[in-house]
């Protein structure tokens, strides 16, 4: 997430060139933020100083897909870009501070949607071995989720009073000098993210990288399997129970129970925790178009009570990024699906289980095709 933070400024920075500016620093203001607003970022750029020299050895490496996506992100801020006449704070010698206010996408609140979106996968991700495929369409799914939140209808507008720095070039030219005010200026509010996670990694990487590779091994067990390869019919949609079973995570890491805590359970967890997990495939068995959610509702028995617990609906499911979240199913085409929620009933007193599986109906005309259905499994202990 930090790289893709990073990129965003780093792309916009790429199409700096250094040249024009203005020896009224307010009028270079105006200019660039009029740029902006225009989507002319290589006219913008002309107004800050430094351009591609201040880009790292990182930033230098930046491929040509990554500098398509930036501008794709530039694009979308302009659209409801704006900005109130600019003015002089003070002008000392060489150096201005001049004061605008302006309204744009709120990039803080877009970043903070889409990693509530994309974290799941991450979590998942620690039990599961790297590889460079897994980490591309990982990066390919953050993406595509920025830009969903970035070009929704309802994306959030911030209004905000920044203040710019100037410094003349040697020419004698005012140009923006690129700090935080400028990124402020353009991103809206992703300096609040950038502070949570400087903070997290303070916390997270103060070890050594000894005491690191100390650190056990993050692991899953099953406990005891409900029932497995069981298939269902929701028309047209066919479900496959690959695994329901209850399992205990181990040696969970700080930061893993930090995002849980946070986002997917009411009950604080440790580094050790129960969960109830279902593996499952679906497939749409029609050409038409369906929309279908795969597992609404968990439900455990015991002793006379019952914990109930929402999966489509709610943010409880901390796996729950995979094929199936996307509930579109266009034409003849299978899904995998993954859900694990964190459990506070004790698995070996579990006497029944009931999974609700979701209703599907017509994409396009929003048809019930098959009414949502209970599944029940008593459990022997």
């Amino acid at each position: 997430m930090k790289k893709l933070m990073s990129l965003m400024f780093v792309g916009f920075i790429t199409g700096l060139l250094a040249g024009c500016g203005s020896e009224n620093p307010s009028a270079t203001v105006d200019d660039f933020l009029t740029a902006v607003q225009k989507n002319d970022f290589e006219k913008a750029g002309s107004y800050v100083q430094g351009g591609t020299d201040s880009l790292t050895t990182d930033q230098e490496a930046t491929e040509e897909a990554d500098e398509e996506l930036a501008m794709t992100l530039f694009e979308n801020i302009s659209k409801n870009y704006d900005f109130e006449k600019t003015e002089e704070v003070s002008v000392d010698g060489d150096k201005a501070v001049v004061k605008t206010e302006i309204t744009s996408l709120d990039m803080g609140s877009v970043m903070t949607s889409t990693m509530a979106e994309i974290m799941p996968l991450a979590f998942a991700s620690a039990f599961d071995e790297e590889t460079p495929e897994s980490e591309k369409a990982f990066e390919e799914m953050t993406e595509k989720t920025m830009i969903k939140h970035m070009t929704a209808e309802d994306a959030p507008l911030v209004t905000r009073s920044v203040e710019l720095n100037l410094e003349k070039d040697d020419e004698g030219n005012f140009k923006i000098l690129d700090d935080e005010n400028l990124e402020e200026a353009v991103f809206a509010n992703i300096s609040q993210l950038e502070d949570m996670f400087s903070e997290e990694d303070g916390e997270s990487w103060t070890e050594t990288e000894e005491t690191e590779e100390e650190q056990p091994e993050q692991t899953s067990e099953v406990l005891s399997v409900v029932t497995e390869n069981k298939s269902y019919d929701a028309k047209p949609i066919n479900v496959t129970l690959e695994e329901v079973s209850f399992k205990k995570a181990s040696n969970v890491s700080e930061d893993q129970q930090f995002d849980i805590n946070n986002m997917y359970t009411d009950e604080p967890i440790g580094a050790e925790f129960n969960y109830f997990y279902i593996k499952y495939t679906a497939e749409n068995t029609s050409d038409q178009d369906i929309t279908f959610s795969g597992i609404d509702e968990i439900v455990l028995f015991s002793e006379g009570k019952q914990e109930k617990i929402e999966v489509a609906y709610d943010w409880k499911d901390f796996i729950d990024y995979d094929e199936a979240q996307d509930p579109d199913y266009y034409g003849t085409v299978s899904k995998a699906g993954e859900i694990g929620v964190v459990i506070k009933t004790d698995p070996t007193k579990v006497e029944k289980v009931r999974l609700v599986i979701s209703e599907s109906m017509s994409t396009e005309t929003y048809e019930t095709l098959s009414d949502a259905q209970n599944i029940e499994f008593e459990i022997t202990n």
